[in-house]
């Protein structure tokens, strides 16, 4: 199930008649579905696919090994146009937003989607719909960054490019988490077999992004959740000091 969608049935004379419950769509989780949809058609249909994973993917050592990439041959390795990671900054903010809409293929995408339709439905009713979006991007910009960390300084694959909504996508299932759905946390474990399959397979899986996604999304909530109950808190107690 890719959208949860509220429906609602009235007979009419002899027939049954559905009606979609607009205002119970999460807006923010089926435009994210649409965007991703439309970055990958994008790709397959104008044969530009390869170009934008190489041209907009996060490149883990232009943030972490910054002065050696800048000084080694081998980034001549990497494209060179105006979002590589060699022009500084803006570029690597740029692939690190756009690094969440990029997936390498059908079956990655399609996995990734059903999982954001799945949960993100729930994740978005929970907190309402703009912390939702704050901690999805958040989310996979941590889930990046803890990866690169991993990549650049422990794996030394810190040149692989990494693309792929799945540690913003862990977000969601962290804020699930966070708001009582304790069955998210069982999504843990599934990095543990992330990690096998990915030695056996070869299949360049990237179980850190999905670990620091999810607990991104985990941490971000339960803080947004606090900070407004302390302001509500607050709020009641001067109303009260002020009350004749």
């Amino acid at each position: 199930m890719c959208v949860c969608v509220m429906i609602q049935f009235y007979r009419s004379d002899s027939h049954i008649t559905p009606m979609v419950n607009f205002r119970n769509l999460p807006v923010a989780t089926v435009s994210l579905i649409t965007l991703n949809l439309l970055v990958f058609a994008f790709g397959f249909f104008t044969d530009s696919h390869t170009w934008i994973i190489r041209n907009f993917g996060f490149v883990p050592d232009s943030v972490f090994v910054r002065n050696e990439l800048d000084n080694s041959h081998h980034s001549s390795t990497l494209p060179t146009n105006p979002t590589s990671p060699e022009n500084g900054t803006a570029s690597t903010l740029v692939r690190l937003l756009s690094s969440m809409f990029i997936h390498a293929s059908i079956t990655h995408i399609v996995f990734n989607l059903a999982a954001l339709g799945y949960i993100g439905g729930y994740s978005e009713r929970s907190i309402g719909t703009g912390r939702y979006v704050v901690i999805y991007f958040l989310s996979g910009i941590c889930a990046a960054l803890f990866h690169g960390v991993i990549a650049s300084y422990v794996l030394g694959n810190g040149q692989t490019l990494l693309i792929g909504a799945s540690g913003a996508i862990s977000g969601v299932l962290g804020i699930a988490a966070a708001t009582g759905n304790r069955r998210a946390y069982y999504w843990l474990l599934i990095q543990i077999v992330f990690v096998f399959v990915g030695s056996v397979t070869s299949i360049p899986i990237a179980f850190t992004a999905h670990i620091g996604g999810f607990l991104a999304g985990v941490i971000l909530t339960k803080l947004m959740v606090k900070g407004e109950l302390l302001q509500r808190r607050e709020t009641n107690r001067l109303d009260e000091g002020g009350a004749y």
